[in-house]
């Protein structure tokens, strides 16, 4: 995914987890950088560190961020090219104790029955998938 990303053009990678427990989908609150624009809330991501598969991103970030250590990617479900020149990878994922993300005092979040993944990544690029899903493991 990183050699293929790279021969597009594209350096700047992250990583994305889809995680549904109980119909719902969990969210994170991400600030924008912009004092005039509220916080959104988003998928659990972050960035593919220099050196990382995409998939050790998404364990690292995972961990570090809402520790989830032992989080199993289940699919592969598509790219979404951000207009700063980001590829995220987006990945359905399941953890063990989803409700642990609770007892991470400094990360907002909530679970959110009344959205699509639609909703979540509507930009999702489908043709992209086949092409790098060879790389998944």
């Amino acid at each position: 995914m990183v050699t293929r990303s790279h021969s597009d053009g594209v350096t700047d990678l992250a990583a994305a987890a889809l995680i549904e427990h109980d119909a719902k989908f969990l969210l994170v609150r991400t600030a924008t950088g912009d004092l005039d624009t509220p916080p959104a809330w988003d998928l659990p991501a972050g960035p593919v560190l220099p050196g990382e598969t995409v998939v050790d991103g998404l364990h690292r970030i995972l961990a570090q961020a809402l520790g989830y250590s032992n989080a199993k990617i289940t699919a592969f479900l598509g790219i979404v090219d951000a207009d700063n020149g980001t590829r995220t990878f987006v990945f359905s994922t399941t953890v063990d104790q989803p409700d642990s993300v609770c007892w991470v005092g400094d990360i907002p979040h909530c679970w959110s029955d009344n959205i699509t993944i639609s909703d979540l990544v509507p930009e999702i690029n489908h043709v992209l998938r086949a092409y790098y899903a060879l790389d998944f493991g």
